[in-house]
């Protein structure tokens, strides 16, 4: 078999891996560590603005020289400096309000995160029964070339000697290089899986085993990541409202200035006076200034209660997605299960098809070679085999396919559940 060899022949460089191990790759796809780094910038968010809120220090200094015409009390040199103690006592409820959005936010962060996690898996997991599955129908492709390259070659003796008809020729002829077509394009598809693998994991790898997914049990608790998602959402948004109302309290601050200077006045006066002005103008003083300030808008023509009201309104845009996303969810959990029972019982049809299509062929294959039936019995006979085993194969792919969606939209972790 053509691409039995190619499978063996590989270069070293590529390698099988079962299911469990493909998942684990493809958690080191790039879409998972820009998902990692937003979810640590969250966490340092939230942590830098509750460092903000609290004391800060700060220092301001400067050397000043003053050219040319100056006044007396004006310093030909100056060196300062000034240290500022700043605490916000207290802001209507504006930093709890912010603090805890900027915690909404992180816990969104982390959920997207793991949910990414778990897209990555949902794809590893595709693109392993997809794998297997059409590798097992090249296999059927193959044979079913190898059958009819075979009775091709027996029908061009029989036609060289006047046995066979030409359009029968023709239509096995013409059979043989539609099959041979069809082997390419699954080859070809195969080709395309292996270039999904290489992008999602970097690596060159062949997926091998057998493993199946556990199966699914409805549970009323929705764990979808998208609900989850917006759930936290409202939260977030009722947390702004929060925030717009602050807006109408007074901020009150403590600042503590404490300063201190170094002057060269050097005063130009007559020298008689020289002694006088220095004893008047100091060279050396320091200051400590204690400030217990307030900051409160009074008036704004509404604009504040017009902030407030549009909050209000996204809470209740968050609130209306959350409910949509959460009748979505149970919607397609009971359709996935519903599809779950029609697959297998579809499995079990084809299987029962797959053998009557065998034996059906066994008997119009012998019948065929006798010369009891035409070619046109034969080519139905044999259409009939291996389209029953190509069904086969892909109902049993997207059964499992679809309990790995199961899983997904279940806020399961897909990796849990597989079976090897």
């Amino acid at each position: 078999m053509r691409f039995l060899n190619i499978i063996l022949f590989l270069p070293l460089a590529l390698f099988g891996s079962n299911l469990k191990e493909l998942i684990n790759l493809s958690q080191k796809n790039e879409q998972y560590f820009i998902k990692q780094i937003q979810s640590e910038q969250a966490k340092l968010t939230s942590s830098e603005v509750f460092r903000n809120y609290l004391p800060s220090l700060s220092l301001n200094s400067a050397y000043v020289a003053n050219n040319k015409d100056r006044f007396i009390i004006d310093p030909q040199e100056s060196l300062f400096a000034k240290f500022s103690l700043n605490f916000l006592l207290f802001d209507g409820g504006a930093r709890e309000a912010n603090l805890k959005a900027l915690k909404e936010q992180e816990k969104i962060s982390l959920l997207s995160k793991e949910q990414t996690r778990n897209y990555l898996a949902l794809n590893a997991t595709t693109l392993y029964f997809n794998s297997l599955s059409l590798r097992k129908i090249i296999a059927t492709n193959e044979q079913k070339v190898e059958f009819l390259k075979s009775t091709l070659q027996r029908l061009k003796k029989f036609y060289a000697t006047g046995l066979s008809s030409k359009d029968e020729l023709e239509s096995i002829e013409a059979k043989f290089h539609l099959s041979v077509l069809d082997l390419h394009q699954n080859e070809l598809k195969f080709e395309n899986i292996q270039k999904e693998i290489r992008i999602l994991t970097g690596e060159n790898i062949i997926p091998e085993g057998q493993a199946t997914l556990e199966k699914p049990f409805y549970d009323k608790v929705l764990n979808n990541y998208d609900v989850l998602i917006a759930r936290e959402n409202v939260n977030l948004a009722r947390e702004n409202v929060n925030l717009a109302k602050a807006q109408y309290y007074p901020k009150f601050f403590i600042q503590d200035n404490f300063g201190f200077y170094k002057n060269n006045y050097n005063p130009k006066v007559p020298y008689p006076f020289i002694n006088l002005t220095n004893e008047i103008l100091e060279k050396y003083s320091q200051n400590n200034q204690i400030i217990l300030g307030i900051e409160w808008k009074i008036f704004d023509f509404n604009s504040r209660a017009k902030k407030v009201e549009k909050e209000r309104l996204n809470v209740q845009i968050a609130n209306a997605n959350a409910r949509l996303n959460e009748r979505k969810n149970r919607e397609e959990l009971l359709y996935l299960l519903k599809n779950i029972k029609v697959l297998k019982e579809q499995i079990i049809a084809l299987k029962l098809a797959l053998k009557a299509a065998n034996i059906a062929f066994e008997s119009i294959n012998k019948k065929y070679s006798a010369g009891l039936v035409s070619y046109v019995e034969y080519l139905q006979a044999l259409e009939a085999k291996f389209k029953a085993q190509s069904d086969l194969e892909l109902a049993r792919n997207e059964f499992e396919i679809t309990k790995a969606n199961y899983y997904f939209n279940a806020g399961v972790q897909i990796i849990s559940k597989v079976k090897q």
